[in-house]
């Protein structure tokens, strides 16, 4: 039996030069993008090798929104709404959740500037 640290590795079957096939273990598993505040999968962002994407423009590689790619559709609503409502005064930033908070204060101090 094979051992547990090759068990898991994604196995993968490569032919060399001489023609003889060999296996390659690898940890790698390409995972889809994941929101940071939510945890659903992103759309618009693609599952593909870093190598694959590094090629393609940025445009199409993410959505050309603030935060896309790293965030949702809903949870970027829901950063905004928050951002709003600590700028018009009726919300303070210590009443902001912590993981909206991480984009909110940002945008918030970039206006003060």
């Amino acid at each position: 039996m094979v051992d547990r640290g090759t068990r898991v590795k994604k196995k993968t079957f490569k032919k060399t030069p001489s023609g003889k096939n060999v296996k390659h273990y690898s940890r790698f598993k390409r995972t889809a993008a994941t929101c940071a505040i939510e945890g659903v999968k992103l759309s618009g962002t693609g599952n593909q090798i870093k190598s694959a994407s590094r090629k393609k423009a940025k445009t199409t590689r993410r959505p050309s929104v603030k935060f896309g790619g790293v965030l949702s559709s809903k949870a970027r609503k829901e950063v905004w709404e928050n951002y709003a409502l600590v700028k018009s005064g009726k919300k303070e930033l210590a009443q902001v959740t912590e993981k909206v908070k991480r984009y909110v204060a940002p945008q918030i101090e970039k206006v003060n500037k």
